[in-house]
């Protein structure tokens, strides 16, 4: 699996579209030009490593999602949540 900036610039803008923000907002919010966004968006130009962090914070989603399409599993990270906090639980009744 390979870093594409073309699908990278794509998951952007369905990222920015979904929170309702145009690029000029966007552009604002990680402080570069809205032409830059422009050309990440379009594939042109490829996301720095300083960029994405930004980025990311400012759409509420992982640099995972940003850079290779994979989210979170929420499921397995919640069961796997309630799994140590029975652990810590039964531990902290043995104190």
């Amino acid at each position: 699996m390979y870093f594409n900036q073309v699908e990278f610039g794509k998951r952007l803008q369905e990222c920015r579209k979904l929170k309702e923000l145009t690029q000029e907002e966007l552009a604002e919010m990680v402080g570069v030009e809205k032409q830059h966004i422009s050309r990440i968006e379009r594939g042109v130009t490829a996301c720095s490593i300083d960029l994405l962090p930004a980025l990311s914070v400012a759409l509420q989603v992982s640099t995972d999602y940003l850079l290779m399409g994979k989210s979170i599993d929420k499921e397995l990270t919640r069961t796997q949540l309630l799994s140590v906090i029975s652990q810590l639980t039964l531990i902290t009744q043995g104190l």
